[in-house]
């Protein structure tokens, strides 16, 4: 039944592979039988095929990671991440946005195509993207990696208040990967490649003490009846890059136990 998945002997590269859902993510690829290279600033705690040392918010890092990865790649995962506070706005939306966008682009050529895919971790947090453009266009519509970073550094009070100052550059980021990766999509159609996308709601991963630290008491409003393992997003985050999901592409799929439905139908029910 494995092979429903289409992972065994393929060669899967993974970012932010050594916890959270990328480490989740990790361990089931091993068990579904891919060849993983992961990419992260920390070795992962589980054998894989290579451990390439990667810092997203650094180009060169990323350029070398790229160039010690085989010729064929059937499917990227960008699970790597910063959570905000307290680490600084500009650091934030380098690592979760513009390095994960330079790094799609690199991999994208040795892509298979037919069958190659790439699935990228957003939140609940970038929901909104859609009505927020005027603030992230920009940064959309730089060409690269250097243009993306001088951007950021230039605008780091737009990007504190895209959400009134929510977040800050958390949720900014956030918007920017659901933005790119619906109108890349359409582009990878033409390649026989898929993008999509994996929006959570709150997941107890090392990354949840910060938000915890942030909101406090306030964090459990976003929680429905428990809030979410690694595991329970790393099983649709394989699923959305597996042969399974082979006609899926340009979707946001949030991973929420019906909090997203909740919030939209409120309003109605207290009407």
């Amino acid at each position: 039944m494995d092979d429903l998945w289409g992972y065994r002997g393929k060669t899967v590269v993974i970012d932010g592979a050594s916890s959270g859902m990328g480490l989740a993510a990790t361990k089931l690829l091993l068990e579904l039988g891919a060849d993983i290279y992961a990419l992260d600033v920390n070795e992962p705690p589980v054998t894989v095929k290579k451990y390439i040392h990667t810092d997203l918010g650094d180009k060169s890092s990323i350029d070398a990671a790229v160039e010690q990865l085989p010729n064929e790649v059937r499917a990227l995962f960008c699970c790597a991440g910063l959570p905000g506070a307290p680490f600084p706005d500009i650091d934030v939306v380098m690592v979760n946005f513009v390095g994960h966008r330079h790094l799609i682009e690199k991999v994208i050529p040795r892509m298979n195509p037919q069958e190659g895919a790439i699935a990228i971790i957003s939140s609940l947090a970038g929901a909104m993207w859609r009505f927020h453009g005027l603030f992230f266009q920009g940064l959309l519509d730089t060409a690269d990696f250097d243009e993306a970073k001088a951007w950021v550094q230039a605008n780091t009070a737009k990007i504190k208040t895209a959400q009134n100052g929510v977040e800050g550059g958390y949720a900014f980021s956030k918007e920017c990967i659901c933005a790119y990766a619906r109108h890349k999509a359409i582009e990878l159609a033409q390649k026989g490649l898929r993008l999509n996308v994996l929006s959570p709601a709150a997941t107890e991963t090392p990354m949840f003490k910060h938000f915890r630290n942030q909101f406090g008491d306030a964090l459990d409003q976003w929680k429905v009846g428990r809030f979410a393992t690694p595991e329970d997003m790393a099983r649709p985050l394989v699923f959305l890059n597996s042969s399974m999901a082979g006609y899926i592409s340009g979707q946001d799929l949030m991973v929420d136990n019906g909090l997203s439905a909740i919030m939209e139908f409120a309003p109605i029910a207290q009407g």
